[in-house]
């Protein structure tokens, strides 16, 4: 594979894993959402959506992440909001953002160290992120002329 080939497949990849993250959140519009299975979708449509800003190793290019799209200060915001959430909940698990709390208490006479405080994160309101997706879609999609166009000329294609 050409780097030019390499490079839209990487862009092309971008755009199937935020539409995942829409037809996902677009699913969980209509389901119930006390269910454990609807939290866990929700949750792997953050990771979908995060995923084309994360490293994804090349075999022409070590590294890419595609650029974080002009946004606006709310998008912005909520933009570092889910990758922060990908990083320390989602695909890890950082005590620090749990604010987990620690008691000794006694049980029938022995000390036993309890959690009395363990707090997940807050995520944020469904229609948020799939508003976000859908203006970041919307400005990528404006990209794949040029990606395509790239394509094109490195394989010195001529009708």
């Amino acid at each position: 594979m050409t780097p030019s080939d390499e490079e839209y497949v990487h862009f092309e990849e971008c755009l199937t894993r935020l539409n995942h993250a829409w037809r996902i959140i677009c699913e969980l519009e209509h389901a119930d959402s006390n269910s454990l299975v609807w939290i866990a979708a929700y949750q792997m449509a953050i990771i979908e959506y995060a995923k084309p800003y994360k490293e994804s190793r090349g075999t022409n290019k070590w590294r890419y992440i595609i650029p974080t799209p002009e946004l606006d200060d709310t998008n912005r915001l909520l933009h570092e909001k889910l990758l922060s959430l990908r990083d320390t909940f989602l695909a890890h698990s950082d005590l620090t953002i749990k604010d987990a709390k620690v008691s000794v208490v006694s049980i029938a006479g022995n000390p036993k160290p309890q959690i009395i405080l363990n707090t997940e994160p807050l995520m944020p309101p469904l229609a948020e992120v799939k508003a976000l997706i859908e203006s970041t879609l919307e400005i990528l999609y404006k990209e794949i002329p040029k990606q395509e166009a790239n394509v094109v000329q490195s394989h010195h294609y001529s009708e």
